[in-house]
C-alpha cells in the first residue's frame, strides 16, 4: 500500500528535526576530550584557576588575605574534577583581571558574568541561572519614593561580573561596581547608592534580617544575560568545546545551583558580621 505524500512528507519532516535536535544537543562532558590548552593542564596535573577573591568581614586591622567567590571556586572545582586533575585557585588581580591568563600563570579564567571583550573569542557561558535562581530583583529605602518616570539615573550598588548588570544599563540606572556582593550590600545601607541589585532568594534572606527591615524589594524583575562565563587564554576550539559541554553537565547535575545557594548563604553570613561591628577591608 502507497502512503499518501503527506505521511512522506511529515516523516521526512520528523527525521529532519530529530538529526537537527541531535546535531545542536549539547554531549556530556565525559563524551568529549579536552583540546590542547586542557591536556596541558591534566598533563601537568593541575588546573589553575584564576576566580573573583576579596576579603571577608572580619576585627582584623592586619592585612587580610583575599578569599575566592564562592561561585567562581565551585565551578573551578567542577572543571578539575571533570578532568580529574587537582585544582589550584589564583585571586584575579583587581585593575587586570586577564593579566595571569595573558602571562601563562593560569590555564583557566572564571569571573562570574564579567565581561572581557577582548576574550570573547576564547570563552564559552551558560545561558542563565538555574530555574530556581532565574531573577535578579533590587532594594530600596522602604519609605524613599521613587520618581515617577521610573529608575533611569538612579545609582545602583552591585558586585563585580553581576549577571544583571546588562540589564541594569539598559533600564537606564547608573550602576557602580563593587568588589563584592557584601561590599555592594554595605555601600548601599552606608546610603551610597539609591538601589541594591543581587540574586532575589539572596535578598529575601537580607530581608529576613533585622538589619534589613527598612528596606523594601521592588517588582522590577531583572533578567540575566548570563549567569557564568569561563575564559582560556587562546582560541582553542576543541577545549572550548569541552568547557561548552562541562559547563552544561554541571548545571543538569546540580552544581550551578548549589554554588548559587553558596553565594546567598556566604552574602547572609557575611551581612550578620557586618551587623556584629566586624568590618570588610
Amino acid at each position: 500500500m502507497v502512503k499518501p505524500r503527506w505521511v512522506l512528507a511529515v516523516t521526512l519532516w520528523l527525521g529532519l528535526a530529530a538529526t537537527i535536535f541531535w546535531l545542536l544537543r549539547t554531549p556530556d562532558v565525559h563524551s568529549v576530550t579536552p583540546g590542547p590548552q586542557l591536556q596541558a593542564a591534566q598533563a601537568r596535573q593541575v588546573l589553575r584557576v584564576g576566580v573573583r577573591s576579596y576579603p571577608r568581614p572580619t576585627d582584623s586591622r592586619e592585612a587580610l588575605v583575599s578569599e575566592p567567590d564562592e561561585m567562581d571556586s565551585a565551578l573551578a572545582r567542577a572543571l578539575a574534577a571533570y578532568l580529574k586533575v587537582p585544582v589550584q585557585l589564583r585571586a584575579l588581580p583587581d585593575r587586570d583581571p586577564q593579566a595571569l591568563l595573558k602571562d601563562g600563570s593560569i590555564d583557566v579564567l572564571i569571573a562570574g558574568s564579567l565581561d572581557l571583550p577582548t576574550l570573547q573569542a576564547q570563552s564559552r557561558a551558560l545561558d542563565g541561572p538555574p530555574s530556581d535562581y532565574r531573577e535578579g530583583r533590587m532594594l530600596a529605602l522602604r519609605n524613599a519614593p521613587l520618581p515617577k518616570s521610573g529608575l533611569q539615573g538612579l545609582s545602583v550598588c552591585v558586585a563585580e561580573g553581576s549577571p544583571w548588570n546588562a540589564q541594569l544599563q539598559r533600564l537606564g540606572t547608573a550602576p557602580r561596581i563593587y568588589p563584592s556582593s557584601i561590599r555592594a550590600a554595605v555601600a548601599f545601607m552606608a546610603g551610597d547608592c539609591s538601589l541594591l541589585a543581587d540574586e532575589r532568594n539572596t535578598l529575601e534572606r537580607l530581608q529576613a534580617q533585622p538589619d534589613w527591615r527598612f528596606y523594601r524589594m521592588l517588582d522590577t524583575r531583572l533578567n540575566a544575560s548570563d549567569d557564568a562565563r569561563v575564559y582560556l587564554a587562546s582560541n582553542d576550539l576543541q577545549s572550548l568545546a569541552y568547557l561548552r559541554a562541562a559547563l552544561h553537565s554541571w548545571q543538569r547535575d546540580g552544581g550551578q545551583e548549589q554554588a548559587w545557594g553558596l553565594h546567598g548563604n556566604a552574602v547572609l553570613i557575611d551581612s550578620l558580621k557586618v551587623g556584629q561591628g566586624l568590618v570588610c577591608h
